[in-house]
């Protein structure tokens, strides 16, 4: 949408029209009417209003089918427009021309929404920096509009009916009175004035002076606001929207790059695994990154044990065929929501001994490498970029042995879960990392989380596609000098202080 700075002529209203205000409960409130009382049931829960009186009772549910005037309640249903004023999140709100048709709505998200003010704003206004405009998904929309503003830091969503109002929204993402943005619009002073007060009792126009939470960026709080519930009221958990759409399978088959049988991996003795490891306490106080390496590499049998305990399946729960929300679950040795097991392991191999040099795939299931040739020589450089991206990501103070990359196969997640997909899948890379800082230094191997990566670069080294299977993590193993112990220093020592009430004393 193309903003122009030259104030166009006035356009012709002809005549003063007043816009008229009107409010509708949302399409989701049912009203139960006994006598004069009524039950509320709606997203948020239930309410029971007593002794409301037939004739507030009739208005109400009339509230369930059409629009009310503002004006002629505040005239004639004082009693039920305190009533709304009480459940401000059940009401939108509308700004419409005299025949009824809307300008735009404010439809409440959140249950700390009050009931829009229409005061008309003066002076220079300016769209809240955390606003955004967005076409919604086919049959999501409100009357067949589907454009909507949208801001974490409103409790509403805006829908937007005319173009013109589109256009007055960003009219104002500069600095302008509201006269002005409706002249650049093609809207009518009154018409600017009257979306003006709801974009400002919405909470999408900027209040200045810092007031906009500063140390957020853009998309950290919408992220933030979308993925929890409270601050949106979109259908959030198992709410199984895509049930239309194949189920990815639990277990990854072998990609189009993936050559042969692959490599099988040797599974570790746990006698042994059990006689050699230090006590759990232990580990979670040595642990700690590393990110200096001893001179002879990281073995293939060392990344074979780590793999094996931290990240196989142990196996497949079959679903119920007969439950249209049946899946197959997959057991790990980190917890998941839902035994999704969306999360796949990629090796950047730069140095291990009894490994080849370049990109393999853990088959979780088999417990076996799969290598993943390079077909061009972009993919070869996009893996040297990702070793290199890891490289910067310690400050430059390690060459890489062996790089972990962390997927998500996005779809195992979404088919299921709405609005926390993404977020948790994120829990998932946590506790995942986690899992390899224990078991890694339980096994005297050098551990190294990093804080970002490359998805792009990703995406081309380990042949996906970024929509569909993306990077989410990145964490570095290699061989730990002999000089970097693998439990706490004095553990015992620490514990013996910290009993006898001195504190801990170091800082681990």
């Amino acid at each position: 949408m193309t903003v122009i700075d030259t104030l166009p002529p006035a356009p012709a209203t002809g005549g003063h029209h007043p816009l008229r205000r009107l409010l509708r409960l949302r399409p989701e409130v049912e009203v139960t009417a006994q006598g004069a009382d009524v039950e509320l049931a709606h997203p948020w829960g239930r309410q029971r209003v007593h002794a409301l009186g037939e004739r507030t009772v009739a208005a109400l549910l009339d509230l369930t089918r059409a629009d009310a005037d503002l004006d002629l309640l505040a005239l004639d249903h004082v009693r039920l427009l305190k009533l709304l004023e009480r459940f401000p999140y059940l009401v939108t709100t509308t700004v419409a021309d005299p025949l009824g048709t809307p300008l735009a709505t404010a439809v409440p998200i959140a249950r700390s929404a009050a009931l829009p003010g229409f005061a008309r704003p003066t002076g220079q206004l300016v769209l809240s920096r955390f606003a955004y405009l967005r076409r919604l998904p086919d049959g999501q929309g409100q009357d067949g509009e589907s454009c909507v503003l949208e801001s974490p830091m409103a409790p509403f969503r805006l829908t937007l009916h005319q173009a013109a109002a589109g256009a007055f929204v960003a009219a104002l993402s500069a600095s302008r009175t509201a006269e002005e943005a409706a002249l650049l619009a093609g809207m009518s002073p009154g018409e600017g004035e009257a979306l003006a007060g709801l974009l400002a009792g919405g909470g999408f126009l900027d209040a200045g002076k810092g007031a906009e939470a500063p140390l957020w960026d853009f998309h950290d709080l919408l992220f933030h606001s979308r993925s929890r519930p409270g601050r949106h009221d979109y259908p959030t958990g198992g709410v199984f929207a895509h049930q239309d759409v194949p189920q990815l399978p639990a277990v990854s088959a072998p990609g189009s790059r993936e050559e042969g049988e692959g490599i099988d991996l040797p599974v570790p003795d746990w006698d042994t695994v059990v006689a050699r490891d230090p006590a759990l306490s232990e580990v979670l106080e040595g642990r700690r990154s590393v990110r200096t390496y001893a001179d002879t590499p990281v073995t293939l049998d060392q990344l074979a044990e780590l793999l094996y305990r931290v990240a196989r399946v142990r196996r497949v729960i079959p679903g119920d065929p007969a439950d249209p929300h049946g899946y197959d679950g997959v057991e790990r040795p980190y917890p998941a929501g839902g035994a999704t097991g969306e999360l796949e392991v990629y090796l950047s191999v730069v140095k291990c001994v009894g490994l080849e040099p370049g990109v393999y795939r853990y088959d979780a299931a088999a417990h076996r490498l799969r290598p993943r040739p390079f077909q061009h020589p972009g993919e070869e450089a996009a893996f040297s970029e990702l070793v290199t991206a890891a490289w910067r990501a310690t400050a430059c103070t390690v060459d890489p042995q062996v790089l972990l990359t962390v997927t998500s196969r996005f779809g195992r997640l979404s088919w299921k879960y709405s609005q926390i997909a993404y977020a948790l899948t994120l829990k998932h890379v946590g506790v995942l990392y986690q899992t390899l800082y224990l078991v890694a230094t339980a096994m005297g191997l050098a551990p190294c989380g990093l804080g970002s990566g490359d998805t792009d670069a990703a995406a081309r080294a380990l042949g996906l596609d970024w929509t569909a299977e993306s990077s989410v993590g990145e964490f570095l193993i290699g061989s730990r000098p002999a000089g970097v112990p693998r439990t706490a220093h004095g553990f015992a020592d620490v514990v013996a202080a910290a009993r006898a009430g001195e504190g801990f004393g170091e800082n681990f």
